[in-house]
């Protein structure tokens, strides 16, 4: 669960765990809520470059943003509920 910025270095970190691997893009995947717009948030580690792609009723996202690992950690802030309730979701499936 992220509560303070220790927990985000461990969900970052911990990340290629916690995520999906898509194998042919070669790239791992966390979705979430997307609290701005309503929609879903991907939130990508490709080669160790940090991405987001959004998708919602009436919009999607035309390419993927890329984030510095600071730019990602305030991300993962912003989001951090929505987050958190995913990984509650993923970690009960399991």
């Amino acid at each position: 669960m992220i509560r303070n910025s220790n927990d985000i270095s461990v969900f970052l970190t911990d990340f290629k765990r916690l995520a999906t691997y898509d194998s042919e893009k070669g790239k791992y995947y966390f979705i979430f809520h997307d609290k701005e717009r309503g929609g879903q948030l991907t939130l990508m580690l490709t080669s160790g470059i940090w991405s987001t792609h959004g998708i919602g009723d009436g919009y999607c996202d035309i390419v993927e943003t890329t984030f510095s690992e600071e730019e990602c950690t305030k991300l993962v802030w912003f989001h951090r509920k929505a987050i958190n309730k995913s990984l509650k979701e993923t970690l009960i499936v399991s």
